[in-house]
């Protein structure tokens, strides 16, 4: 299967200017103050993402405690990584809908205005799969609605559900704006216009976006030096994916690596 951390990027990526390009400066607002409008009824920790590098400005010591890694280890990928595989399709899918909806429902200024929250089952520091309320706020976004600093709790509630994921969403508005409480986020028609990202066929795909661009090249009939320019990386970087799509697809020729994504539709 393809990376969980790709399949996100992909995800996230399919919304066009979701995602900041250029990382700012942001003086924070006291992390108590969003703590408390957040409410987090357990044990909880707390990071700052900054979306355009999707790399942390700030963790709480207390991750240590629930996942068993330091601060400087919580990433993107040791938080996928940690969810269970029952919940991924839910995750991505509700990921989808909040990506949708921050840029299509609202205007840029009032993407701000809004906490998302939604449960999912990741494993603890004992190994152990517990039962996490996720919340995030927008903190800064550009003019033109891409996010730049994001604000997150994940708080331990097994406790509340008795080790259950309800698996619904919830879309918090805040100075005034409209709430949109426990959606199925599996519903097509959710919203008007939403096309949602194909998480079931990504899931069953093995490989990530790098991987998928130099297949198609392939299938172009492309060498690996026409493939390395068209990319911009060196011909030395596409043989070492081209080795690693070949053991993935169990395959020895790129002949039959094309047939087979063909006959699976990943091309």
């Amino acid at each position: 299967m393809k990376e969980l951390t790709d399949i996100t990027l992909d995800l996230w990526h399919s919304h066009n200017n979701y995602l900041g390009k250029q990382s700012v400066a942001l003086p924070l607002p006291a992390l108590t103050e969003l703590i408390t409008r957040l409410f987090c009824p357990g044990p909880f920790y707390y990071y700052v993402i900054d979306s355009p590098t999707l790399t942390m400005d700030v963790v709480s010591d207390s991750v240590h405690e629930l996942l068993g890694i330091s601060p400087q280890e919580f990433s993107l990928a040791s938080f996928v990584n940690r969810i269970h595989p029952d919940d991924m399709a839910f995750f991505l899918r509700c990921e989808d809908v909040v990506a949708y909806f921050l840029k299509h429902c609202v205007r840029p200024q009032q993407m701000t205005d809004y906490k998302i929250s939604y449960c999912l089952r990741l494993k603890n520091a004992s190994g152990d799969y517990r039962v996490f309320l996720l919340q995030t706020v927008t903190l800064k976004v550009t003019d033109d609605g891409a996010l730049l600093k994001v604000f997150g709790s994940q708080t331990d509630i097994t406790h509340l559900t008795g080790g259950i994921n309800h698996q619904r969403m919830s879309l918090h508005g805040m100075n005034g704006q409209p709430s949109y409480l426990e959606l199925d986020v599996f519903d097509d028609t959710l919203f008007d216009g939403f096309t949602p990202y194909p998480v079931a066929e990504a899931l069953a795909n093995p490989f990530s976006r790098r991987e998928m661009e130099i297949i198609r090249l392939l299938g172009q009939g492309l060498g690996t030096a026409e493939i390395a320019d068209r990319l911009a990386i060196s011909p030395q970087t596409v043989m070492t994916h081209r080795k690693k799509i070949l053991r993935k697809a169990g395959v020895s020729t790129t002949t039959s690596l094309i047939a087979s994504c063909l006959r699976l539709g990943y091309c």
